[in-house]
């Protein structure tokens, strides 16, 4: 039986400096390369065709998902692969996606975006740095994405900016499964561009509110809002999205998201957990979890954040959360089980290592939270000048007692 094949569909303007990076880390796993050009003036389409892709011309119409669909019109193959120019792939990811495209069961993946910049007090910031064309990235952060699913089964995007594939997938029964394949995205490093980026967005969506006000688009809006900081705007275009669907359950969970952001952690809870009425998601019962944790409500904190860990095993944070609540309870055995899993899920994890170091600390096992704690500090923790001087106190405390003299080495 021959390999299931893969259509890379992607769509672009003015793309001539990062279409080739992006085209060389996939040229070796696509049997056909679709691109839809939106308006290029520059060498964009001279480069896709180096590449052998068959390039199609398409008027800009204010809408991503609309170019996007009409990218998988042209996809002859059994799964289609989407990637913006701005995004490569590694060796692991590619190895990963020839496995996954023989998958049985699943109609889609989820891939990791790693989303490169240098602006440290994004939301979700994880240090971990990264170097490309000279350009030295302090870290990213992250958001899950389907980007491979199978053709031919009428999956369509939806959305005029934030276009997602994941909504369609749902509604005709389809199976998403999350994968650890990581895309790096390094399209929004420039915070200038990025500003300006999300102003165009922002204009298209309130075109779309006016041109037709349902749920979905007062519900794109507020995302958008949100993500400009315009919070009680954001909020008013959420309330509106819930008032025409009031089973809107990402609007109410983006709710959520604000009302936390903004410490009003009642409401946070409450539009979780409605949002967690009408669809269940690791994401909402994480940050449920959190909110609880805030409020010293340290039962509801473990239950949420294990209904969290049933749903997404992998994900790091949810075991620093499980190990902050442990923690708390004064169970620092479990705590330090959880943050060792989350370290090793993310060993760029410096939140994790410090808490680790913390709970072995308070366990008494001090000569196993020193090199935790130095890792923290390696990883750039915000309080390195305070976990040094600890570090040094253990040390001093280890030397002074014979018993540990024998068992850990300490260094210097």
């Amino acid at each position: 039986m021959p390999n299931p094949t893969i259509s890379l569909c992607m769509i672009t303007k003015n793309e001539e400096k990062n279409l080739a990076d992006c085209l060389n880390s996939v040229k070796d796993i696509a049997d056909e390369i679709i691109i839809i050009d939106t308006g290029s003036t520059d060498k964009t389409k001279e480069i896709a065709k180096k590449f052998n892709a068959k390039v199609i011309d398409f008027k800009w119409v204010d809408d991503f998902s609309a170019a996007r669909n009409e990218s998988i019109r042209h996809a002859a193959k059994d799964w289609v692969l989407v990637l913006d120019a701005d995004e490569m792939l590694d060796e692991e990811g590619k190895k990963a996606i020839k496995e996954l495209v023989n998958d049985k069961e699943n109609d889609a993946f989820l891939f990791l975006q790693k989303n490169y910049t240098n602006e440290s007090n994004i939301a979700g910031f994880v240090n971990e740095e990264r170097k490309k064309d000279g350009k030295k990235y302090a870290g990213w952060y992250g958001s899950f994405i389907a980007r491979l699913f199978r053709n031919k089964k009428r999956f369509e995007f939806e959305g005029t900016v934030h276009e997602l594939v994941e909504p369609s997938i749902e509604k005709k029964k389809g199976k998403i499964a999350a994968t650890s394949v990581a895309l790096h995205h390094y399209g929004n490093a420039d915070s200038n561009a990025r500003k300006k980026k999300m102003q165009i967005y922002l204009e298209l969506c309130k075109k779309k509110v006016k041109r037709s006000p349902a749920d979905s688009s007062y519900f794109e809006l507020g995302v958008l809002q949100k993500e400009n900081g315009n919070l009680e705007e954001a909020i008013k275009s959420l309330k509106k999205a819930i008032e025409l669907n009031p089973r809107h359950s990402m609007a109410l969970y983006e709710l959520g998201v604000i009302y936390e952001k903004q410490k009003d952690y009642d409401k946070a809870i409450k539009n979780y957990t409605e949002s967690l009425r009408i669809k269940e998601n690791s994401e909402a019962f994480q940050n449920l979890g959190v909110c609880y944790l805030k409020k010293g409500m340290l039962k509801e904190a473990y239950r949420n954040l294990v209904k969290a860990v049933l749903l997404n095993p992998n994900k790091y944070t949810i075991y620093n959360n499980l190990g902050a609540v442990m923690e708390k309870l004064g169970n620092y055995g479990n705590a330090v089980q959880m943050l060792e899993i989350a370290t090793k899920l993310n060993p760029s994890n410096t939140i994790g290592f410090y808490n680790l170091g913390i709970a072995l600390d308070k366990k008494g096992e001090f000569g196993k939270a020193i090199p935790a704690y130095e890792k923290a500090v390696e990883l750039g923790h915000s309080k390195s000048d305070e976990i040094k001087k600890r570090i040094k106190q253990l040390k001093s405390i280890i030397a002074s007692m014979p018993s540990y003299r024998y068992g850990f080495n300490v260094g210097g």
